[in-house]
């Protein structure tokens, strides 16, 4: 009851005062204020999480398993994020290159589910950008699996809602404004969780972030789409006659063993079409595909700079410029592509795929020194071994440093934002500098940590909802006990012999990529 009218009088002092009036500019209305009205409290959950993509999934079980009161807050009739709204593929990366699994609880679960209902062959080798392992899904079939798992956990779940305002006091969040077709209304949880990729609640809230590089610079935005019934033989046929074309010039052992055609190269056709003006200028200068089910490919190549993830008149330019350059590859794959003759477009994502917007200032800033020498955090609350990987903002070669050759912690403070108390964010906006979120941003990484968040967020809640007052090392106890993989935890290491990566240090050029850390 009492947090019930702390939340009213917390909204009626937010919209106090409103009135219907316009300021002039030049004789022309440029603001409108709208008028006071009564907001609906809907909900009290002990935990909210927003936004359900990899890292909201991972919080929202999480938290749910944990016995908490868990609602999840998602903008689009179905949950993946990125996973299934922007058709992003492979998952990366499960794996060290010593084929050790360094990311395993939720999101292992998930895969395993995947495998067992065919939509998914789990984690195999990867010969483009020496990842230690990937992990190609359906992304269709992940929209059932992950709202199963949802379902099962207990979590609430409100879809096609935005998170639109938040009402704070005293370093606490007391209300998340929502709005949808059933009009705004308010939530107040106890905690809550932004997992919206792009940090909109915890800015909403009036968090310290950056952006990108802290100079506005971002990596570039990319929208991937499926292309199916490819003729796999004869792409594989293909591969052996023009390895030249492709990186590392790969043996016929290679290709014949992929259990999924892992595919990067052509630069210099990508080049030549570009020249040619059949291909946009922006358009990543390389060919990068990975075999899904169903000889099915997932293709990222479409790119498009100086795009900002929360500008809507960026994002929409984007959205069109990038919808045409699907095209355009299509028809560059299938002009000089064996196995792609028949083949036509399943599928565009639904939006365009951020990798970088807002980054939020946390108790602790990850940066590229924590990635590069493996660090472990008294505070661990999951792993991560992908590389630091930054398409350019600004060029064209894209810094990209291997996976799985060494292992590291997100800490906890991290996910910690320094002007609040109850709130957590998880995902790529954690408290990361841009080298560090290069690595931290793939979907694998971001459900392991959602995982913690959701763990930490549950044990905050049966408390005094106050996210710094968790105790750590209970929290990662909690965290091994749910089948979660820490550092220095004397865990038995699960090694997959299939995926231990042969080759360490390859030539880049022909995927257009270098490793500035390499001495």
């Amino acid at each position: 009851m009492k947090r019930h009218l702390v939340c009213l009088i917390s909204l009626a002092l937010l919209l106090y005062g409103c009135k219907r009036e316009t300021s002039l500019k030049d004789g022309k209305p440029d603001t409108y204020q709208e008028p006071a009205k009564e907001i609906p409290i809907i909900a009290h959950p002990d935990v909210l999480v927003v936004g359900a993509g990899p890292a909201g999934i991972g919080a929202a079980i999480a938290s749910a398993r944990m016995g908490a009161n868990t609602m999840l807050v998602e903008q689009y009739g179905f949950v993946g994020g990125n996973l299934t709204v922007a058709q992003i593929n492979p998952m990366f990366t499960f794996h060290d290159i010593k084929g050790r699994q360094m990311i395993k609880g939720v999101a292992e679960e998930f895969v395993s589910r995947m495998v067992e209902n065919g939509y998914s062959e789990g984690h195999m080798t990867d010969l483009t950008f020496d990842n230690a392992s990937m992990t190609p899904l359906d992304p269709e079939g992940s929209k059932i699996i992950l709202l199963d798992m949802l379902e099962e956990a207990g979590v609430e779940m409100l879809l096609h809602t935005m998170c639109v305002d938040v009402v704070t006091k005293n370093r606490m969040v007391e209300a998340v404004l929502i709005e949808n077709k059933s009009g705004r209304a308010a939530i107040c949880p106890k905690v809550v969780i932004d997992c919206t990729g792009d940090g909109d609640v915890a800015a909403k809230a009036g968090a310290d972030f950056t952006i990108g590089d802290g100079k506005g610079i971002m990596q570039p935005v990319s929208l991937f789409f499926r292309i199916g019934d490819v003729n796999t033989s004869e792409l594989r046929a293909w591969m052996k006659k023009n390895r030249h074309l492709l990186k590392d010039n790969p043996t016929d052992k290679e290709i014949d063993s992929q259990k999924g055609i892992a595919f990067l190269g052509l630069n210099e056709l990508v080049k030549e079409e570009i020249a040619k003006g059949n291909l946009d200028s922006e358009i990543a200068n390389r060919i990068l595909m990975y075999e899904l089910p169903h000889h099915q490919f997932a293709m990222n190549v479409t790119r498009l700079q100086k795009i900002s993830g929360v500008n809507a008149k960026d994002l929409t330019k984007a959205e069109i410029r990038l919808r045409k350059q699907v095209v355009e590859v299509y028809r560059f794959m299938k002009k000089h592509v064996g196995g792609f003759e028949n083949s036509y477009i399943v599928e565009t994502g639904a939006r365009v795929g951020v990798r970088e917007s807002r980054h939020i200032l946390g108790d602790y800033v990850l940066d590229e020194g924590d990635i590069l020498e493996g660090k472990s955090f008294e505070d661990g609350i999951s792993c991560g071994t992908y590389a630091i990987d930054i398409h350019p903002g600004q060029g064209k070669m894209q810094i990209y440093t291997g996976s799985g050759k060494k292992v590291y912690e997100i800490p906890y403070r991290s996910l910690i934002p320094t002007k609040f108390d109850n709130m957590l964010v998880a995902g790529r906006c954690i408290s990361a500098n841009q080298m560090a979120a290069g690595s931290i941003r793939v979907m694998a990484t971001c459900m392991a940590m959602g995982q913690g968040a959701g763990t930490a967020a549950a044990m905050a809640a049966e408390s005094d909802g106050i996210t710094r007052n968790v105790d750590t090392k209970m929290l990662r106890e909690m965290l091994i006990l749910q089948g979660q993989y820490l550092l220095n935890s004397d865990l038995e290491e699960t090694i997959d012999s299939t995926l231990i990566l042969d080759r360490e240090k390859s030539d880049g050029s022909k995927g257009s990529h270098y490793n500035p850390f390499n001495k």
